[in-house]
């Protein structure tokens, strides 16, 4: 017979494991955008404006990202990197850099990689996001040779 803790430790080894991406976008979260070669990312939900749309989003290196802050970035400050246990790391490597004034901010996503960002004041709301960039162009994973 199996004593109850043993039973435990045979359940927590044996849970599947969750793969997290980054700013809380799980595998399935990431909408996949690798069809297109311009991906707008605002927060124009009038339900929710402390939050991106598309949060979390897929798409082909070589992808031009256009983030859009209403009213603007002034009120809501974007910033490359992760929040993490309710604090926010901002990434000085990441293409997406920062952008503090103004209502548009472009880059151009050319490296394979996961790209997480969100705003300076309103993170803890909710507001961060990813965006995962792959080598494929398409969204079915057929390269025409």
């Amino acid at each position: 017979m199996v004593g109850m803790r043993s039973m435990s430790w045979l359940v927590i080894c044996f849970l599947p494991a969750v793969a997290w991406g980054a700013n809380g976008c799980l595998p399935t979260d990431f909408q996949d955008r690798r069809d297109q070669s311009l991906l707008i990312i605002a927060n124009d939900n009038a339900g929710n404006p402390l939050q991106y749309r598309p949060r979390c989003a897929r798409v082909s290196a070589g992808t031009t990202i256009l983030f859009q802050a209403i009213p603007n970035f002034g009120m809501h400050p974007l910033f490359a990197g992760d929040v993490v246990g309710g604090t926010a790391t901002f990434d000085p490597t990441s293409p997406i850099g920062s952008a503090t004034t103004g209502t548009e901010h472009m880059v151009v996503l050319d490296e394979p990689g996961e790209y997480p960002y969100y705003c300076d004041f309103h993170f803890l709301q909710g507001m961060q996001g990813s965006i995962l960039v792959d080598l494929s162009l398409f969204s079915d994973g057929f390269e025409d040779p």
